[in-house]
């Protein structure tokens, strides 16, 4: 229930904010790599935005960055980003015990989503105690993103800024049938809340 609670808090209050983002793609089977830095804006009812600052690599995994961003932004629009809260809604959670992460007494809650979809995972969540705020998540996709690049590990650092916790790193590791082991890196820096 606190997480809930947290979880309506942060969309209450937290109504603007921006920041910097860099997506890095490697694909260890064809020996290329492709980046792309963006500045992103959130806006409560408008979702994010991005502009492009630079880009660099391979013409096909900047395309794929480019979905991934596309993805991000249909996500973070409402209702559709509480429909990957962790929630009662959206996940059966089991209390695993308790654990250090981000220097934070946290819950590790075991997740196992109620439904397939590729933005939950089946995986663990680490729960800040004192604010039931997400610190940290590790897992897997809960279904296949494609055929190509299959349901990818997944692990998302948060970091606090100005008493919300907001995204800091995330890297996911796919390794599909044709396109072989892949990893996403986006870096997040530069929070400014409006």
């Amino acid at each position: 229930r606190g997480i809930e609670i947290e979880n309506t808090r942060r969309r209450t209050l937290l109504k603007e904010y921006s920041g910097s983002r860099q997506y890095t793609l490697q694909n260890a089977r064809f020996g290329k790599r492709a980046a792309v830095a963006v500045l992103m804006n959130y806006r409560q009812f408008a979702g994010e935005s991005y502009t492009v600052l630079t880009r660099s690599g391979s013409d096909k995994l900047n395309g794929i960055i480019d979905q991934v961003i596309a993805s991000e932004r249909v996500v973070s629009l409402s209702p559709e980003n509480a429909r990957h809260d962790i929630a009662s809604a959206n996940y059966r959670v089991r209390l695993l015990g308790t654990e250090v992460a981000a220097g934070r007494r946290c819950y590790v809650l075991d997740l196992e989503p109620k439904i397939k979809s590729r933005f939950l995972i089946v995986g663990r969540a680490w729960i800040d105690a004192g604010s039931y705020s997400v610190v940290r998540i590790d897992g897997q996709f809960a279904a296949s993103l494609s055929i190509l690049v299959g349901a990818p590990h997944i692990t998302e650092e948060f970091v606090e800024v100005n008493g919300f916790w907001l995204p800091g790193h995330v890297r996911s590791v796919s390794s599909g049938i044709l396109i072989g082991p892949t990893e996403l890196d986006i870096l997040f820096s530069n929070y400014q809340l409006g």
